[in-house]
């Protein structure tokens, strides 16, 4: 992948799990602020612009709704306790297909998997999600393959995290992945960050 400006955009919805998705945006926005702003473009996208409560009460605008994200080069799918009702908004589950099949990589975090496997993608596959979620995602993905010692799980374009603060270990891997390992370390040490395992 070659080192140019990438438009990263984070899916929320009501009942998202925060850090899930604070998580991940703190990686790639500290990642872009210490490359001069020159590599990553991120933004916050919802089902529409509307203001969405995370779960615990956060308030959060998203900067446009999911219609304007079709251009996106990294997809950030996160969890929570509404990622139940995201699996059965056929709408909403339309146009995430169509992002995660025009981007670069798609990680999902959490329960964020559900998605992912309503969806199809974690059939047969190998996959990381929070602990209490295996079961969930292992009844909606035929043969999906549970890798419950994992932090994360790297399949190429379709990528898994295991639960909440593991999104920001998958993050950090994505930009070392496409950006290399110096601007990785740079971004956990800005963030005092200790790195965690490898990949399954």
């Amino acid at each position: 992948m070659k080192k140019q400006k990438l438009k990263v955009v984070i899916l929320i919805f009501e009942d998202v799990e925060v850090l899930d998705f604070a998580g991940p945006f703190e990686v790639f926005s500290v990642a872009g602020q210490l490359s001069d702003y020159k590599l990553l473009d991120v933004s916050v996208v919802g089902k529409s612009s509307k203001t969405i409560t995370a779960k615990n009460g956060l308030k959060v605008v998203p900067d446009a709704d999911i219609t304007q994200a079709m251009d996106s080069d990294i997809l950030v799918i996160p969890g929570g306790d509404g990622s139940k009702a995201v699996i059965e908004d056929l709408s909403l589950l339309s146009l995430v297909k169509n992002v995660i099949d025009r981007s670069q990589i798609c990680m999902s975090v959490c329960s964020g998997a559900r998605i992912l496997a309503k969806l199809g993608y974690l059939d047969g596959k190998e996959f990381a999600t929070h602990q209490s979620v295996y079961d969930d995602v292992m009844d909606l993905a035929k043969n999906a393959l549970p890798q419950k010692s994992s932090r994360f799980v790297d399949l190429g374009q379709i990528m898994t995290a295991a639960g909440v603060a593991a999104g920001i270990d998958l993050a950090l891997h994505v930009v070392q992945k496409v950006f290399g390992k110096e601007l990785m370390q740079k971004t956990a040490d800005y963030m005092e960050y200790p790195l965690n395992e490898k990949p399954a």
